[in-house]
């Protein structure tokens, strides 16, 4: 029996698809695997955080509604705080890759139960959600068809509040900020 010509082109020509696909199948879903690794872990380590520096949900509601004088979401020590623990292990997602997309930009803190519970007798719960798209590095979805290749990685943690923002350096010996004003006070030390 005699081999055509071109048969090895073809046999090729068929298999490289399915080959390609499940090459990029193992590098994208492993990618993935290990972005929702990272923002798992820096979800755990903002809810450590907010466990010892629960914000007040009266300066959480200012982030979706900033007054004229807002200083900034991150102003707040006990939200600073927060951020810098979900940081604080992040390698990947620092705002240099993922099309520049910081963590902390899709970060919400909140109290599953009001913030009528941010307290040491109720101890409760506190809340943080990190909902981060993350896009493919591969093009395997676009090899089987699928148009967007957006994905967000959805994680919430929740811990019992164990302290309550207490800063020694601060005169009144709290962390955390009520509103704008209770802010501004804290900074001239009234």
């Amino acid at each position: 029996m005699k081999v055509k010509q071109g048969q090895s082109m073809v046999e090729m020509a068929l298999l490289l698809p399915f080959m390609l696909i499940v090459l990029f199948g193992i590098i994208e879903f492993g990618y993935i695997i290990f972005a929702y690794s990272m923002v798992s872990q820096a979800a755990r380590n903002g809810a450590e955080a907010a466990a010892q520096l629960p914000p007040h949900e009266t300066w959480l509601q200012l982030r979706n509604n900033p007054p004229a004088n807002y200083p900034g979401f991150t102003a707040d020590a006990c939200v600073r705080g927060i951020m810098e623990a979900i940081r604080s292990d992040i390698v990947l997602f620092d705002g240099s890759a993922n099309e520049g997309r910081r963590i902390e930009d899709y970060v919400t803190i909140r109290y599953p139960g009001g913030g009528g519970t941010r307290n040491l007798s109720d101890r409760g719960p506190i809340e943080i959600e990190i909902n981060y798209p993350i896009r493919g590095i591969t093009p395997l979805f676009d090899l089987i068809g699928l148009d967007d290749n957006n994905f967000t990685l959805r994680v919430i943690q929740r811990r019992s509040i164990e302290n309550l923002g207490v800063d020694p350096n601060n005169p009144r010996g709290v962390a955390c900020a009520r509103d704008v004003a209770d802010w501004q006070n804290m900074q001239t030390g009234q």
